[in-house]
């Protein structure tokens, strides 16, 4: 096995998700084939796979490949500033509005979960 660490990281991160690794391939779109060479061990995902199932199974695309980061991106104040200020705006409209825009993320969200 070549690819050791990487295989590793996938099923834990299958497993956390509860995935198969079809799943994980449809959802990705990823082929069924090069997720199972990355699940064995013999092959390394590209940046962009490792991107796509990174995604799909809620983890750091770094991380999966084998490198030394944090699995999960890690929210801390400052990169939340932002989600804070959104929070805040948030609060202050009505529920019919806040649907609106909720709908609205959901939308966004599976249209790049799909990409």
């Amino acid at each position: 096995m070549k690819h050791e660490v990487t295989a590793k990281r996938i099923r834990e991160a299958l497993s956390d998700a509860k995935l198969k690794p079809q799943e994980l391939a449809e959802k990705s779109k990823v082929s069924k084939s090069s997720i199972s060479q990355y699940v064995n061990g013999s092959h390394q995902p590209s940046n962009i796979s490792s991107g796509k199932m990174a995604k799909v199974l809620g983890v750091e695309p770094m991380w999966l490949m084998g490198f030394d980061v944090p699995k999960k991106k890690v929210l801390t104040p400052e990169v939340a500033k932002d989600d804070f200020r959104f929070l805040e705006k948030f609060s202050l409209l009505e529920e019919r509005d806040k649907k609106i825009v909720m709908d609205m993320i959901e939308s966004m969200l599976s249209r790049k979960t799909e990409k």
